[in-house]
């Protein structure tokens, strides 16, 4: 498998993402995992607008995905794996990703989410997703940026008492 980073970032493609996370971890290959998304051709039009040229974009269901990153044919891309929300990342992990490490690096306020750091609002489907990726051996950890610490998740979530 060749995905070299998973963040959960309900913005997905944005100028965090072109600018800055892209170089920091080598990637050639953009896969924005979420079923919603991948049924909707008009934000699927406007996440592959700004991409960044030379830089492949694909956007898939998760099912599409799991397949797509396990396909011997994409072997050699740098993947970096965008999802909305920690229950596709849970999602993916539990199709067979195997991935140790998760980045929480945005997730907007929406009703019933509480404020765990400047940037991230978990609502209660949130923390059962972060709690059942930890049990199943999987580091979240929260950074911004890649040139911010990382923090781990867990521990803002127990700081913001949501567990």
């Amino acid at each position: 498998m060749t995905v070299k980073h998973l963040r959960i970032d309900n913005r997905l493609v944005h100028g965090q993402i072109v600018v800055a996370w892209l170089q920091a971890i080598g990637a050639d290959t953009i896969v924005v995992a979420n079923d919603g998304i991948a049924a909707d051709d008009f934000q699927k039009t406007m996440l592959v607008a700004v991409s960044p040229p030379g830089i492949r974009e694909r956007i898939l269901s998760v099912d599409e995905t799991l397949a797509y990153v396990k396909d011997p044919a994409h072997a050699n891309e740098q993947i970096l794996l965008l999802v909305k929300e920690p229950a596709d990342a849970l999602r993916l992990h539990r199709g067979g990703l195997g991935l140790a490490t998760m980045n929480v690096g945005n997730m907007a306020f929406v009703v019933g989410a509480k404020r765990v750091s400047n940037t991230v609002f978990a609502s209660p489907k949130d923390v059962e997703a972060a709690k059942a990726l930890t049990a199943e051996g999987v580091k979240l950890t929260c950074q911004m940026m890649p040139t911010v610490a990382r923090q781990d998740f867990m521990q803002l979530l127990a700081k913001a008492k949501l567990v």
